[in-house]
């Protein structure tokens, strides 16, 4: 997807929220804060979901299989470049072998999410 300067700007509190759930530490202790955040976006449920993980896990989730991992959290401009450049490079055989589903991930993204979640309708008031 190519985004927007607009876009860009509206998805990156989101897109750096979400990176946090991928840092070599103990993410549940920051799920209200990330809760918040997205609650605080124009983005539906199933949108801040597919941000999460078609936009956001396949730039970072490499991370968690690293021996000494990122802990203190992603490089905000590093983050808006991965995720922001062109796609093309994706569409190799090589970057689908490395998606997060292919090493078991989409457990650990789906964990998560199922926190999250209610966390960010509650902070909506759609409880």
């Amino acid at each position: 997807m190519d985004f927007t300067f607009e876009q860009i700007k509206s998805r990156k509190p989101v897109w750096i929220a979400f990176s946090d759930l991928f840092l070599d530490t103990d993410v549940t202790l920051i799920y209200d804060e990330i809760a918040q955040i997205c609650s605080e976006s124009e983005y539906s449920i199933a949108e801040l979901k597919e941000i999460l993980t078609e936009e956001v896990a396949p730039v970072v989730s490499g991370n968690l299989l690293s021996i000494a991992g990122e802990w203190a959290g992603f490089n905000e401009e590093w983050l808006v470049k991965q995720i922001t450049k062109p796609k093309t490079i994706f569409k190799s055989k090589a970057f689908y072998f490395f998606k997060p589903r292919n090493f078991g991930l989409n457990g650990y993204i789906r964990g998560h999410w199922k926190v999250l979640e209610p966390k960010i309708l509650a902070c909506r008031g759609d409880t």
